[in-house]
């Protein structure tokens, strides 16, 4: 583990292989097939293929995502008091097949919209409201990527550039410039790997060249408290 977290603090991303045995990968596909419909489930031909705000309408993956299993591996990245503060699940398949250009992610859910300072962007994603916070708050956040399949460019597997994740919120600029200088790292991983990255990293996904199932668990946490009169959607 000391390894793959010098290699996280170095490159900004890391894959845990083998993290979930295969029951728990069936259970969890099983989950999340037969989700009950929602504004936060987004399907197509009978397929669900994305969902948002999935803490609250999965118990059984907010379960998950407190397990020890989990826990273990974000309390090890970012500390004792890390905390879940918000699931989304993505699957790309022939029917939904989208790509995704190089982006931060730069915002959090909230319970509710409040001026807070240097709290702003304010959105509503499926009757939730999203915010940009301080950039203090994003370079300490974590993401856990569970991987339900295997994941290569076949299926649209997610692209990374190493380090692009220490220079704080980049303008459309500085994005590009990233891209022109710096190698881009295809992010390879097996059924029941766990992708771990920052959420500034750059990152973006391509369409799959031969599309099937690339069904994703996407955890946030973080190990701090909002400033009064915010609080972490659902957390």
């Amino acid at each position: 583990m000391n390894q793959l977290l010098a290699e996280f603090g170095e490159q900004g991303f890391v894959v845990i292989e083998n993290l979930l045995e295969e029951k728990i990968v069936s259970d969890l596909q099983g989950k999340l097939a037969n989700l009950e419909p929602s504004n936060s489930v987004s399907r197509k031909n009978e397929t669900i293929y994305g969902v948002r705000n999935l803490l609250n309408i999965s118990p059984e993956i907010r379960e998950f995502s407190q397990s020890k299993i989990v826990q273990k591996v974000a309390e090890k990245f970012i500390g004792e008091n890390a905390k879940i503060v918000r699931a989304i699940y993505f699957d790309k398949t022939a029917e939904a097949n989208w790509k995704v250009p190089w982006h931060q992610d730069l915002t959090i859910s909230v319970d509710k919209k409040n001026d807070a300072y240097g709290f702003s962007a304010w959105t509503q994603k499926a009757g939730i409201n999203h915010v940009q916070p301080p950039i203090e708050i994003l370079e300490k956040m974590l993401t856990l990527r569970f991987h339900l399949d295997d994941t290569d460019e076949s299926n649209g597997a997610l692209k990374i550039i190493a380090k692009s994740h220490r220079n704080g919120r980049l303008s459309a600029k500085e994005i590009k410039s990233w891209r022109e200088a710096n190698e881009m790292r295809v992010c390879r991983v097996k059924k029941g790997d766990c992708l771990v990255m920052r959420p500034l990293i750059l990152h973006s996904s391509s369409a799959g060249t031969s599309p099937k199932n690339r069904r994703v668990i996407h955890f946030e946490f973080s190990a701090d408290e909002l400033p009064k009169g915010l609080n972490w959607y659902g957390s």
